[in-house]
């Protein structure tokens, strides 16, 4: 099966359809980011692709499949492996609010609000994550 498809098969799986670049989304189970979920796939797999669907689809940010999303959760996979194999780290990013987040980045820096996402991103799951190492300390 070309990788076409398979990212059209992962984005299902998940209950999303992409749709054109020129439409404006209408629900929470549309992107626009086919593009960036091919290159994802492309760059790092199909199995890479799931796991950044699976942390965008929780309870509190399922919807959020924009470009800047999908490549911000993406790399903090890649570069922080450690995070997301501890326990209860779906929850700690659940509590992450990625559109407030995506907001902030774009306000702050809107020439690349993807890397200031991705940064912002990682600055608040530290915060939490070790305020949850803190708690279990005590």
């Amino acid at each position: 099966m070309a990788s076409g498809g398979l990212v059209d098969r992962i984005a299902a799986e998940y209950g999303v359809h992409f749709i054109s670049h020129t439409r404006r989304v209408q629900g929470r189970h549309q992107s626009k980011a086919r593009r960036t979920c091919q290159t994802l796939l492309t760059k790092h797999g199909a199995e890479h692709l799931r796991l950044v669907f699976g942390l965008i689809n929780t309870s509190e940010n399922r919807g959020n499949w924009s470009a800047p999303c999908f490549t911000a959760v993406s790399w903090l996979v890649l570069n922080k492996p450690d995070w997301v194999e501890r326990r209860g780290f779906l929850d700690q990013f659940d509590r992450i609010d990625l559109e407030a987040l995506l907001g902030s980045a774009r306000h702050i820096n809107p020439s690349a609000p993807t890397l200031t996402l991705a940064v912002l991103l990682s600055y608040e799951l530290d915060k939490l994550l070790e305020t949850g190492r803190e708690g279990i300390a005590a």
